[in-house]
């Protein structure tokens, strides 16, 4: 007796499927068709790129009202009338409804005269600080802008380092990698040994007192030029070739963020040896946490084995998970967090980076940080930036601890001698 109901139609068996005609005629891909894509699509993001930014196809950072100048610098609305009346800090500029702006220039020169730009100690060192996962997607370059631009806001002298390929975090910054980056313009030479010194990629960006590392695609060429380089060359360790090159910006920068690669490469370990601490974006969903799981056991695998070729531990100041693209009102996502707290424990970061439509980088390509006017509801942007402050504030203080055990180290290790090319550390 068949199984199957009156007036149900099987479906033909594979091989009886007529094939459409229009699949037939498929056309066969090879490189220059391949290459016509890729120009058809670089073509349309130049267009795109030019309807979104301002005339010259350059992004301008916005300006700051009153209310925001004041907020950043810690002092009232009125404090900064008043000293710029008195002609003691820059007048700003007042729009159309005579409401007073400032540009973030402005605001660190008022830092200047008022003495409240962040200062580190005299003999400590930039914290490099790593944003790192081996999965794509879970929100690591818009960690790794939005830090950045939370401490430059706030008068920190920031190098954004961009070491994926993809080069995401360059096109944040409003540069076409693969037109307006030169390859011998990113970190590549310095991997590759043309170069002893990373200093001529890094370059200006729109914002006061933040520089930039970009990448583009060419960066993928590091991974077989530091391999051979560590068959090749005699007492050169490919994982310590980032570090070495970061030591000649001690004086620069207060704060470096390094954008890695979604895999365990030659180039993250760079990374990861580098860093002092470790900021690790973990969507709540089970193939990420699965994801993150692995994360730190390839970590252990790969730290505990330069451990045993450096004789000595590879140490990390912090590391934290960063719970992202977080739905409160999600119940699946709500269990994973419960989980990934009670897995991780006080390695979790207490504010999370909820989803929200700014968080979203659109055609324009800003940032929370850098929209002056939004459409949708202003109750979205507030909480959008309300989250990222909340988070930033964590990992600023983090970074700022640092400082201080620097400074506790030199205090117990008063007649340690520097080395070549070190300052001494002031107790």
């Amino acid at each position: 007796m068949s199984s199957t109901r009156p007036g149900r139609r099987l479906a033909p068996a594979p091989n009886e499927r007529t094939v459409p005609p229009s699949v037939l005629a498929e056309p066969l891909v090879d490189a220059d068709n391949l290459e016509q894509i890729a120009d058809n699509a670089r073509d349309l993001l130049t267009r795109a790129r030019s309807a979104a930014l301002d005339p010259g196809q350059e992004k301008v950072l916005r300006k700051f009202s009153l209310a925001e100048a004041a907020e950043l610098l810690g002092v009232s609305p009125r404090t900064i009338q008043r000293a710029a009346q008195a002609g003691q800090i820059p007048v700003g500029e007042r729009n159309r409804r005579n409401q007073l702006f400032f540009s973030l220039a402005e605001i660190n020169k008022m830092r200047e005269t008022w003495g409240r730009r962040p200062v580190r100690a005299d003999g400590t060192s930039p914290i490099v600080v790593g944003v790192a996962n081996f999965k794509g997607g879970v929100g690591k370059t818009a960690t790794t802008v939005h830090l950045g631009q939370y401490l430059a806001l706030r008068g920190y002298r920031v190098l954004m380092i961009d070491l994926d390929a993809q080069a995401s975090l360059t096109n944040l910054f409003g540069l076409i990698p693969d037109s307006e980056v030169d390859s011998e313009k990113t970190a590549l030479p310095y991997f590759d040994g043309r170069l002893n010194s990373l200093r001529p990629a890094v370059r200006e960006t729109y914002w006061p007192g933040m520089h930039l590392i970009p990448a583009n695609l060419a960066l993928y060429g590091a991974e077989f030029s530091l391999a051979v380089r560590q068959k090749e060359e005699p007492g050169f360790a490919f994982y310590r070739s980032l570090k070495d090159g970061l030591a000649e910006f001690r004086d620069d920068y207060d704060v470096i963020i390094i954008d890695t690669p979604p895999s365990l490469s030659f180039i993250t370990t760079n990374a990861l040896f580098a860093a002092d601490g470790l900021v690790i974006p973990v969507p709540m969903a089970m193939m990420d946490y699965a994801s993150a799981t692995q994360f730190f056991s390839l970590l252990t695998d790969v730290i505990r084995v330069i451990d045993e070729y450096e004789g000595n531990k590879k140490v990390f100041g912090f590391m934290r998970l960063l719970i992202s693209k977080f739905e409160q009102n999600n119940a699946t996502q709500q269990t994973i967090r419960d989980w990934v707290r009670v897995a991780f424990g006080e390695k979790v970061l207490e504010n999370s980076m909820g989803l929200t439509t700014i968080l979203r980088v659109g055609p324009a390509m800003e940032t929370a940080y850098e929209i002056a006017s939004y459409q949708g509801s202003r109750r979205t942007l507030d909480r959008a930036v309300m989250l990222l402050d909340s988070v930033n504030r964590e990992l600023e203080d983090l970074i700022r601890a640092q400082w201080v055990r620097q400074v506790a180290a030199a205090v117990v290790r008063p007649a340690a001698t520097p080395r070549s090319g070190e300052a001494s550390v002031a107790a």
